[in-house]
């Protein structure tokens, strides 16, 4: 009996390590992830700082490819979008992402999704799709704010007009008044 409960010690002792050391092997890094929607999810837990490097790091590989033409980068540019989709990244922006978008879909014919997963290129079509919505609503918001300028413009200026009136009313009023006077 003993034996077997040093046995079972060991075991556990042996299987703890393989489990903690397998779990210090893996990385929270954007680097380590292997799916855009992996990556997503560890750029969500990097720092402003941490954000930054990364996006220099995916700007200076798209450099390589704007003088290297013939060398597209396609990874770099999906996870560039990506950055840019992120609302607390340092470069978030839903125009230039559609438009990363946009242009990735328009060269070579959806060239850059040709080698990802079906589950990828949902992620990406979800991508689009949230995009869309975004600059419509944005969209929509400056067409109500740019009505509402146009409304307190036009309130604005019959105000204007109103007391142009009531001004004249009194100058008149006071010439009547004078005229009064004058009489009496």
């Amino acid at each position: 009996m003993f034996q077997f409960h040093y046995i079972s010690i060991s075991a556990f002792c042996l299987v703890a390590t393989l489990l903690l050391s397998g779990c210090q092997l893996t990385s929270n890094s954007p680097d380590s992830v292997k799916s855009y929607g992996e990556y997503y999810l560890a750029l969500q837990q990097l720092t402003e700082t941490q954000l930054m490097e990364e996006v220099n790091v995916l700007q200076s590989k798209m450099a390589v490819t704007v003088t290297e033409p013939t060398k597209q980068d396609y990874d770099s540019q999906i996870k560039l979008l990506l950055l840019y989709s992120l609302p607390k990244s340092p470069i978030y922006n839903s125009f230039n992402a559609k438009a990363l978008l946009n242009q990735m879909q328009q060269e070579g014919k959806n060239l850059a999704f040709a080698n990802i997963n079906p589950s990828e290129q949902a992620f990406i079509t979800l991508l689009r799709d949230q995009l869309n919505q975004r600059l419509l609503m944005r969209n929509r918001l400056l067409l109500q704010q740019q009505e509402q300028a146009k409304l307190t413009l036009k309130k604005h200026q019959s105000l204007i007009e109103k007391i142009a009136i009531l001004e004249q009313t009194i100058i008149q009023l006071k010439k009547i008044d004078q005229a009064i006077d004058k009489r009496q």
